[in-house]
């Protein structure tokens, strides 16, 4: 490109783009549906006046499964020997129960963007 000629538009990058349907990601009412936000502590700090989705980040597993968290509150983890005590719950609740409370404990610990509306976004 030569110096008289001008970039016709600007090159965009998009990390974590509003959703291509336009609707919340938590209770999916499209934008038209959707009472905008208001200014500065409605319901966020931070003025999102007229917004009608908002990106925030939540846990990819928000429900608190009990029956999981006692299953890893049993697991212990020797740093010295490198050893833990699977196979002994592998063997008092089964291997898949506890892949299974493995698998909760990562997905609470992890977080993705969401796109949502001002009723969703407080919940």
């Amino acid at each position: 490109m030569s110096e008289t000629e001008k970039p016709t538009e600007k090159p965009k990058i998009y990390i974590n783009p509003p959703p291509q349907d336009k609707k919340c990601e938590r209770c999916g009412k499209h934008i038209s549906e959707l009472k905008p936000y208001g200014k500065e502590g409605d319901p966020l700090v931070g003025s999102f006046d007229g917004a009608l989705l908002v990106k925030t980040f939540r846990s990819m597993c928000e429900e608190r499964i009990e029956e999981f968290e006692i299953l890893l509150a049993e697991y212990k983890y020797d740093n010295d020997t490198k050893g833990d005590n699977m196979k002994e719950l592998e063997e008092k609740h089964g291997k898949e129960k506890m892949e299974q409370a493995f698998f909760y404990e990562q997905a609470s610990s992890t977080v993705g963007a969401s796109w949502e509306c001002r009723d969703c976004i407080v919940k």
